[in-house]
């Protein structure tokens, strides 16, 4: 059975990928601001630039900058607590997306079948008395 919703492992994976393309900013930065270790920053970076080679080429290259302010432990779980609601968020949208389009699908199913075999499916309104 395929998986419908993404993992937070996808999730994070898209937020690094536009991070990094979008918004140009350094493997460290990325660390910092999503709490996902540099080692799997580069991997995903990598794997993203050698699957796409239309994609610029700064992607596989890491251009240095200078930090001005350096990340308190504090500020860094903050910021982790803040991808990882917004990570959450994003999971229960796509949920919800999902439910709402399985119900107009099982509506639809019920209409065809209604209309194919001529007879009534769904409960008339009112109880009996």
């Amino acid at each position: 059975m395929s998986r419908i919703f993404p993992t937070q492992k996808e999730i994070f994976y898209d937020e690094v990928i536009r991070l990094r393309h979008q918004e140009n900013l350094t493997i460290r930065e990325i660390t910092k601001k999503t709490g996902v270790c540099k080692s799997v920053v580069q991997r995903w970076i990598s794997t993203f630039a050698s699957g796409n080679p239309e994609k610029p080429t700064d992607m596989k290259k890491q251009k240095p900058r200078l930090e001005k302010d350096a990340v308190t432990p504090a500020e860094r779980s903050e910021i982790v607590n803040d991808v990882s609601k917004d990570a959450e968020i994003a999971l229960l949208k796509e949920k919800l997306r999902m439910a709402n389009m399985r119900a107009d699908a099982y509506n639809e199913l019920i209409n065809v079948a209604e209309k194919q075999f001529n007879i009534s499916i769904r409960k008339k309104a009112g109880a009996k008395q």
